[in-house]
């Protein structure tokens, strides 16, 4: 049987995925009874990650990093540490989970790491300076990181999804974001997508838009 870890599995559709697979555990701030383990974290700074990665004692199959968070903002209005925390939410953290997995080893032989990142992300249109970069920059090193880890036998991916109707995506589609209506999932067919994508034990270095 597959094994699955979620991190910053807390989200609508990281639950409604969980429904799906089952064979889950799940690193978050929150608990649910969802997921076959929770491993809880008061916060996510560094030192309690790694702690909390640290008692992992086991290996898994696939590890798909959710932890991100949209919020509209404008380069015109540029706030350094408004900046600062949405680069640390949709990039660093998810980079750091990364890293921290891959030093513990927490992955079979043949694993993947899947990021999550937005369609929503992908238009240069106004109202999501911050989270565009952070998620691109999220896409680009996860092909770097997925170039280190080839010769390990382990596996890099980015799956990249459109609107869910739930609290985050109400905010991106307040932003007003010319076309993305069109991306809102109507249904929960796009969890279909992300098992094939996640049993797919050959796929590396891709970047997989769910539409």
């Amino acid at each position: 049987m597959t094994t699955n870890l979620f991190f910053g599995g807390s989200s609508n559709i990281a639950i409604e995925l969980a429904k799906k697979i089952k064979n889950v555990e799940n690193i978050s701030r929150t608990k649910s009874k969802i997921y076959k383990k929770n491993y809880l974290l008061n916060n996510y700074t560094q030192k309690n990650i790694e702690n909390v990665i640290k008692r992992i004692n086991k290996k898994f199959d696939n590890i798909i990093i959710f932890n991100g968070n949209f919020s509209s903002s404008f380069l015109t209005n540029y706030v350094n540490s408004d900046f600062e925390k949405v680069l640390n939410q949709n990039l660093k953290i998810p980079l750091l989970a990364a890293h921290l997995f891959l030093k513990n080893k927490v992955l079979n032989k043949g694993a993947s790491i899947y990021f999550i990142s937005s369609i929503a992300a992908e238009t240069t249109k106004t109202g999501s300076a911050y989270y565009s970069i952070a998620k691109n920059g999220l896409n680009f090193a996860a092909k770097i990181l997925g170039n280190e880890q080839m010769k390990r036998g382990l596996r890099v991916n980015v799956i990249t999804l459109g609107i869910v109707n739930n609290e985050m995506g109400k905010k991106v589609i307040n932003a007003n974001f010319i076309g993305v209506k069109k991306n809102i999932y109507k249904d929960k067919s796009y969890l279909k997508k992300i098992i094939k994508i996640i049993n797919n034990k050959k796929m590396n270095l891709q970047k997989i838009i769910i539409k």
